[in-house]
């Protein structure tokens, strides 16, 4: 497997990614379960980057979007020829996945359930901006992990910009999205991801074509997973003078892990069980002020997390998220995942403190 490092630059990487498409058949880009913009964005600038190097390379798509890809993807996407499926061929030469370095985020027991089994794959190559897994899948023959770029619509927007290539409209517009909303509309931007956007606005659209679409009306049973995990919070923890909370959800995890931060909290954790199949998923946030005073980083703990339980995690230091299979006679699954989490906390936020 090929990593980058200094030793390998980007341009290395897109000579060995367009090497690698041009000596496969059966190529399907695909982003990670539940995909967000972002993720959106990287599967869909990837396909238009690679067929605009070779325009009679056919290229499969595979997505499960989230409610706001949805909808950026019908008011922005609208052209077939960005069309999509939720199924993946049986057989696939080269499997591209964007925005994630977990295949079980991929392709997920859900996904196994309906169909029955898993897709036959030959090799993986993967392009992210989290943080790396602790192990890595066999098939996995190259990687671009950027953890610095703000998010992977950044990273397919760079690859564009090494090989002088212009995107189409559509692409540029989603690529834009996926940057604005993964830095929280440029709370979160570095120097290198105002540049990356300004490289996309200068093909002549306007953030305000994009903002546009970001405007999405809650549903009723969002709001209500909200106001449910405010209500199911046991107790507060306080780490030194953070504010620690930890509440449970059946959906919405992220929105209310979200919320939960809103009303107060420096650091919150939603996790969803499923008792039938014992899997278990875990949705964080930070406040900007812990990660800049402490040296924590939440994709790490839920690294840890999902190892430590037959699954995986990662994601950034403020936001991130793991899954996972809790061996509980009794379905405690808060019982075994709340100490763990704080232990993991308390060791990184104490430490630094003292």
């Amino acid at each position: 497997m090929k990593e980058i490092n200094s030793n390998l630059t980007i341009r290395n990487f897109i000579t060995d990614l367009i090497c690698s498409v041009s000596n496969s058949s059966s190529i399907v880009i695909a982003g990670h379960n539940n995909a967000d913009p972002d993720a959106l964005a990287a599967v869909m600038g990837l396909k238009e980057f690679l067929n605009q190097i070779d325009p009679n390379k056919k290229i499969d798509l595979v997505l499960n979007l989230n409610k706001l890809a949805e909808k950026i993807y019908k008011e922005i996407l609208s052209d077939p020829k960005w069309n999509f499926s939720n199924t993946f061929p049986e057989n696939i030469d080269l499997l591209i996945i964007t925005d994630t370095s977990d295949l079980g985020m991929v392709i997920d027991s859900k996904y196994l359930q309906k169909k029955g089994k898993a897709p036959i794959i030959q090799s993986i190559i993967i392009i992210d901006h989290h943080i790396p897994p602790i192990k890595w899948d066999d098939r996995v023959k190259q990687t671009l992990i950027l953890s610095d770029y703000s998010s992977s619509a950044e990273i397919i927007t760079k690859l564009f910009q090494m090989q002088d290539l212009i995107p189409n409209r559509d692409i540029v517009l989603a690529l834009l999205a996926g940057i604005i909303t993964d830095t929280g509309h440029f709370r979160y931007a570095t120097k290198n991801t105002l540049e990356n956007a300004k490289f996309l606005l200068e093909t002549g659209v306007s953030i305000s074509e994009v903002t546009d679409h970001l405007n999405k009306k809650m549903a009723r049973s969002e709001k209500i997973a909200r106001i449910k995990s405010a209500n199911r919070i046991q107790k507060i923890h306080y780490i030194q003078e953070y504010i620690v909370v930890f509440s449970h959800v059946s959906s919405y995890e992220a929105s209310a892990c979200k919320s939960l931060i809103e009303l107060g909290a420096d650091l919150s954790f939603i996790i969803s069980y499923i008792p039938k199949t014992n899997e278990f998923r875990i949705s964080s946030r930070a406040k900007g002020k812990l990660i800049r005073e402490t040296p924590l980083h939440l994709g790490e703990i839920m690294k840890i997390i999902g190892q430590n339980h037959s699954g995986s995690g990662g994601g950034h230091d403020a936001a991130a998220g793991a899954y996972g299979i809790i061996n509980n006679e009794n379905k405690d699954y808060m019982g075994v995942l709340v100490p763990e989490i704080l232990k993991l906390v308390k060791k990184v936020v104490v430490k630094k403190i003292d």
